[in-house]
């Protein structure tokens, strides 16, 4: 019976790329009942990733195994099944991640600012900014640099939607990028009281 159709991102979409295009190479593993490219708000510039639904599931499994890490219009594409967000439980969002980094207070809030730490002063913010594209829409990527000399101090902020940054955390925390280890969580912003994050601070919770 219907109903196992298969919602997939793709995400590293070159702007140029197109919903027609996304349906014509997509087109090839079965039949594509729908394509989705999200634009930003007021800009209507495309923001480098789309969703593409395929009619069955063997044909999605198909186009996950040919089209991640494929070329299409000159970026390497990351394609895996959506996950349908905000389903269940609220709790699925706390505590993921090596010790629970206190999850992430997404109540209310649409986009989330991450902390990268431990960048090598080699890397540039475009670097930073490809890694996060991966995982979804990045709204704001910053690398501070000092007052003195002009040299970026070794961490980066990046702003993304909080669905895609609590992925994205997840994912890129741990991985290597110029020689060094990334550390990702959450950037507090400063003396905010964080909401009903109450006492102790967003860190550590209850352990379990």
């Amino acid at each position: 019976g219907g109903g196992d159709e298969v919602k997939l991102y793709v995400g590293n979409l070159d702007y140029a790329t197109d919903e027609a295009r996304l349906r014509e190479e997509f087109g090839r593993f079965g039949t594509v009942t729908d394509v989705f490219l999200p634009t930003e708000r007021g800009t209507n510039r495309p923001r480098g990733f789309g969703f593409v639904t395929l009619a069955t599931r063997p044909s999605a499994e198909e186009a996950i195994r040919k089209m991640d890490q494929a070329q299409l219009d000159g970026r390497t594409l990351r394609v895996n099944e959506s996950k349908p967000r905000g389903q269940g439980p609220a709790d699925r969002m706390r505590g993921f991640g090596p010790g629970g980094q206190g999850g992430f207070n997404t109540s209310g809030r649409e986009e989330v600012k991450l902390y990268v730490g431990n960048l090598s002063f080699d890397t540039p913010e475009e670097s930073v900014r490809r890694l996060f594209e991966q995982y979804g829409a990045v709204t704001d990527c910053f690398l501070p640099t000092d007052r003195e000399n002009g040299r970026v101090r070794g961490f980066a902020f990046v702003t993304m939607p909080s669905g895609d940054a609590e992925q994205a955390c997840v994912k890129v925390n741990g991985q290597e990028l110029d020689g060094r280890v990334l550390r990702v969580n959450e950037a507090q912003p400063k003396g905010a009281a964080g909401g009903g994050g109450g006492p102790g601070g967003p860190r550590g919770g209850p352990p379990g």
